[in-house]
């Protein structure tokens, strides 16, 4: 019994603030994708600071081909529009548009309330292809920047449906 409440302490007082430093989300995405991927049985590594849209590279073992990762996350990336219905969106920065490559895939995460919640983050693995037309179209309609897909949509990007198109690209 005492050592319940000793847990349920130590879990009050490392609690984040809900105005989380995004860096230390960006941090917390990467990391929970490199988990998420290493529990495949996918070879992961974290590269240096500095590269341009790469926050992660993931290869099989058999075929040693790497595709870059960049992983962005939010802590509250779903919303209803009114035109469209409920939607994911994550901000996304105009500068995607120049690297449309086939061996560079956006892993969008939302976090939910995890760690301190219940839920398991939601994981999207999206081909820079379909980021970079949705970035275009804002940037054409003069909108916010950022990355969004109907929930219906996103079921194909979601999880082990995303990751089993990623790992074609690896083959």
């Amino acid at each position: 019994m005492r050592r319940a409440r000793v847990t349920v302490n130590v879990r009050q007082e490392m609690r984040i603030s809900p105005k989380r430093l995004s860096v230390i989300t960006g941090a917390c995405g990467e990391h929970y994708v490199a988990g998420y991927l290493s529990g495949f049985g996918l070879i992961v590594a974290i590269p240096r600071a500095g590269i341009p849209g790469c926050d992660l590279l993931v290869a099989t073992s058999k075929s040693g081909q790497a595709a870059r990762l960049q992983v962005k996350t939010g802590t509250q990336s779903t919303k209803t529009d009114r035109d469209v219905g409920k939607i994911y969106l994550w901000w996304t920065s105009p500068t995607v548009i120049k690297r449309e490559d086939r061996n560079l895939w956006y892993v969008y995460v939302w976090l939910k309330d995890w760690p301190q919640g219940e839920h398991l983050p939601e994981v999207f693995f999206v081909p820079s292809k379909v980021v970079v037309k949705c970035l275009k179209q804002c940037v054409r309609d003069k909108e916010w920047p950022c990355f969004w897909m109907r929930v219906e949509e996103a079921k194909k990007f979601e999880g082990q449906s995303g990751l089993k198109r990623l790992l074609t690209t690896l083959r």
